[in-house]
């Protein structure tokens, strides 16, 4: 396994921008020293100059300009046009101004070469936040914890619907599953172009149907909570309801293939995982005003000491791999 030998990971980075330029650039310029190919696809207006894209470049950095004119589902389009410019077997997108560290992105890439019908894999997830002056961390997606699902595609989909988590949209991909996945996301998204906050869940059950996934222990990405989401960035107005619906006529398509695959028992996992979506009754009201509280006092308990916190959530973690992954955010 030569990726796990060499000073550079075997596997491409995917990075897509609407805004935030500097931060982008700063996350490639990240991977770029860690992995063998990096590939920014950029919204941003103006595009990079032939001599700024030049400089990137020289760093290793592909950089394809992207003008969506509008369209809806110009998140999934870059991300699929950057995988059909991989050179490798495997990739995984990032965010523009997120981190998955390199012991992470190794043990997954461990996993996928060790089991053929694994599709893709992640690893635990952090956020970092800024509290006052100081530096704090706290756990993300307590659900990936021991995440392995390996069962057929009906009970795949079963399985994360309950154990939700936006597994497949960090993981470490096979890249022609990978492609399956956001070709299919497109499709389904392009016939009913209605827009909600559920659409990420489109992705997720699509990358079920390609294959198996699993989680490793190790600290895998580090979300980053400090700096301000990027301009652009899409606001959904319909809560409740309406939203749930939209969203099971969506799976109806995705499924429609599949033989008696049960949508009603998916939205059902759905429904609970989502409970901040449910906005149209008192109670679901009571229980996201509960949820809230119960946030303020998790803050409450962040740790700022990253060797204690990650040892506490027992994390696998290199010191080293992380310092370099801290530095490399500039917070």
């Amino acid at each position: 396994m030569s990726h796990l030998i060499e000073n550079k990971i075997d596997i491409t980075v995917l990075i897509t921008s609407i805004s935030q330029r500097e931060v982008t650039i700063k996350t490639a310029n990240y991977y770029a020293e860690i992995c063998s190919e990096v590939i920014l696809v950029d919204e941003e207006q103006p595009h990079l100059s032939i001599e700024e894209i030049n400089a990137i470049k020289k760093r290793g950095i592909t950089y394809i300009s992207y003008n969506s004119n509008g369209y809806k589902n110009s998140n999934y389009e870059k991300r699929k046009i950057a995988a059909s410019h991989s050179n490798n077997i495997y990739l995984v997108h990032s965010n523009h101004d997120e981190r998955y560290t390199r012991q992470g992105l190794i043990a997954c890439l461990a996993e996928l070469e060790k089991d053929i019908n694994l599709a893709f894999c992640a690893g635990q997830a952090i956020a970092i936040r800024r509290n006052n002056s100081k530096i704090y961390f706290t756990k993300s997606y307590e659900n990936l914890y021991g995440y392995m699902n390996n069962d057929t595609a009906i009970n795949r989909l079963y399985y994360h619907a309950n154990q939700y988590a936006p597994l497949a949209h960090y993981s470490v991909w096979r890249k022609k599953h990978y492609i399956s996945a956001t070709t299919e996301t497109l499709k389904i998204h392009d016939s009913l172009s209605s827009s909600n906050m559920l659409d990420e869940v489109i992705f997720e059950f699509a990358s079920d149907l390609t294959g198996r996934s699993k989680t490793v222990p190790e600290l895998f990405w580090i979300r980053n909570r400090i700096n301000p989401p990027a301009h652009g960035t899409r606001e959904y107005r319909e809560k409740g309801k309406q939203v749930f619906e939209m969203t099971e006529k969506k799976l109806f398509l995705l499924f429609q293939k599949l033989e008696n695959v049960q949508i009603t028992k998916i939205m059902n996992g759905l429904w609970i995982n989502f409970q901040f979506v449910r906005t149209d009754s008192f109670l679901n009201k009571t229980i996201i005003a509960l949820k809230n509280k119960l946030r303020i006092f998790k803050k409450k308990k962040m740790k700022s000491d990253i060797d204690t916190f990650l040892n506490e959530n027992k994390l696998k973690f290199d010191k080293h791999d992380i310092s370099n992954v801290i530095k490399s955010m500039r917070l």
